[in-house]
């Protein structure tokens, strides 16, 4: 079960934050919140400086990924969120004995603006 993310703000200072998640993958899925689902959102998050985690909390309902499932997620802050270049979407960029993170997008906006790939989490 995922319960919580720390994110990488790109500034300090007090901001919203959105989580939100679709069983399988997000191809199609990036410029509109149809399909997705709420599971975290808060008005006054503070956001530690560039560089280090800001711990998020509890979701408002953890996601449980069964195995050999995909699970997106669409991370969203006021104010902007690091990542780097990846080398190639989809690709693992790290894992372990339960989970994988693959590389995959960025974007400027909630659910639109321009898309940036292939691009790391930098949470």
């Amino acid at each position: 079960v995922i319960s919580s993310f720390a994110i990488n703000s790109m500034a300090r200072g007090y901001g919203a934050v959105s989580v939100y998640t679709r069983l399988g993958g997000y191809t199609g899925r990036e410029e509109s919140s149809a399909g997705w689902t709420l599971i975290y959102s808060r008005k006054n998050v503070m956001h530690s400086r560039r560089g280090q985690p800001t711990e998020l909390g509890d979701f408002d309902k953890g996601v449980f990924v069964a195995g050999g499932t995909s699970q997106s997620f669409y991370v969203t802050s006021s104010k902007g969120l690091v990542y780097s270049l990846g080398t190639n979407e989809d690709d693992v960029f790290v894992r372990d004995e339960a989970l994988e993170i693959l590389e995959g997008i960025g974007t400027e906006s909630d659910f639109s603006g321009p898309i940036f790939s292939p691009r790391v989490w930098g949470g």
